[in-house]
């Protein structure tokens, strides 16, 4: 047996294996055709036709016949058709070899790359249809949009490339009105109106009716009216610039495919921009002091190493003690009474306390010159 594109194909081997179930009932094909009660003019070629593996598409009901006749069962010839019943449907192979002609021009690596993003794409979209039989019904994908599938998720991170930005701007605007833990859900319904305006709808009256029940959904959730008009306005404003910008019929040239290797490049959703907003300039004031304890750690190791202060247990004293008063300079300050109680707390358990005293001044001096680089509390 061998594939093709239409139907089941009967090689000479499973003929060569039908034969060997005849010769072991010592049947002649005369015999053979009398049992089946095949008396009509032509059944003997028809069987010697089967056999040699010319008839190409026999009926199941002569299949089964001739092994009835032989006194044999399916099981004889079930490794022979496990291997064709193991194979990918037939739509499933032609659209495999659709997708690979789409990309054989790219180069290898990432046609490879590209087909097993595919693959892997497929196979999970059939898991969660079978996982979830009440939810969608499994559905049939046809050759032209498993292939129009390779390309959407590039077409779709070209799209949110620009809805993201403005849903960002709207986010930022929003921040006081919506919560820190609401963002996510705000982010959603603005995604829920660009998806209903980028899709296509044979009746407009039906996409106004899908944009109605998402603000709806927005203020049953407790969003105010402003915020579900301000998430509304940035799908609008998006698929506005798209639809000017000719956008909306860009398609994916085989230079981005490979230079993505494959995949689709990633754009950063609005809410995670606005936490790295916020986490920023702790970031940056955390470089920064920790640049002023490096160089305050510096100054002074060099002094104490002058000083020959062999014990190491010494200067680790030192260094930590220099560490609190960089976060009390920049909590509270370098005339603060917690900087002065730090210095005298810690000068006189150290060697040297005179010492001890000066290098609370050097570290003073270091953060002075370098706190004008630290980010507004």
């Amino acid at each position: 047996m061998r594939f093709t594109k239409t139907s089941f194909v009967f090689t000479p081997e499973f003929g060569a294996r039908l034969r060997q179930l005849r010769i072991r009932r010592n049947l002649s094909l005369r015999d053979l055709a009398l049992l089946m009660d095949r008396h009509r003019p032509g059944s003997f070629n028809l069987l010697a036709k089967l056999e040699r593996g010319d008839l190409k598409h026999p009926s199941i009901n002569l299949i089964a016949d001739f092994l009835r006749a032989c006194r044999a069962t399916v099981k004889d010839i079930a490794d022979l058709l496990d291997t064709y019943v193991e194979q990918a449907p037939v739509l499933t192979k032609k659209a495999d070899a659709a997708v690979a002609e789409l990309l054989k021009s790219l180069p290898k690596a990432e046609q490879r790359a590209m087909l097993r993003w595919e693959k892997a794409t497929t196979e999970k979209r059939e898991e969660q249809a079978v996982a979830q039989p009440e939810k969608k019904r499994l559905r049939v994908e046809t050759v032209q949009q498993r292939v129009f599938r390779v390309i959407w998720s590039f077409i779709r991170a070209n799209w949110n490339e620009v809805f993201e930005q403005k849903l960002y701007e709207a986010m930022r605007e929003l921040k006081d009105e919506v919560p820190r833990s609401e963002r996510k859900y705000a982010c959603n319904h603005g995604r829920r109106f660009f998806g209903i305006l980028t899709r296509y709808y044979r009746q407009e009256a039906r996409r106004n009716g899908a944009l109605v029940r998402v603000e709806s959904s927005a203020k049953q959730h407790g969003f105010s009216t402003r915020v579900v008009a301000r998430l509304r306005d940035a799908a609008d404003q998006a698929y506005r610039e798209l639809l000017g910008s000719g956008r909306l019929d860009w398609a994916p040239s085989q230079d981005e495919i490979i230079k993505n290797r494959g995949h689709a490049p990633k754009v950063e959703k609005a809410e995670t921009r606005l936490e790295i907003d916020e986490a920023r300039p702790t970031v940056e004031s955390n470089k920064t002091l920790a640049l002023i304890e490096a160089l305050a750690i510096q100054e002074v190791g060099g002094r104490l190493d002058e000083m020959k202060l062999a014990h190491y247990q010494g200067q680790e004293y030192y260094f930590m003690w220099i560490r609190e008063l960089v976060s009390i300079a920049y909590e509270q300050g370098t005339d603060s009474p917690e900087w002065k109680a730090s210095v005298e707390r810690w000068a006189p358990k150290l060697q040297f306390p005179e010492f001890a005293r000066e290098a609370a001044k050097m570290v003073a001096d270091i953060y002075s010159r370098w706190k004008v680089t630290l980010p507004p509390k």
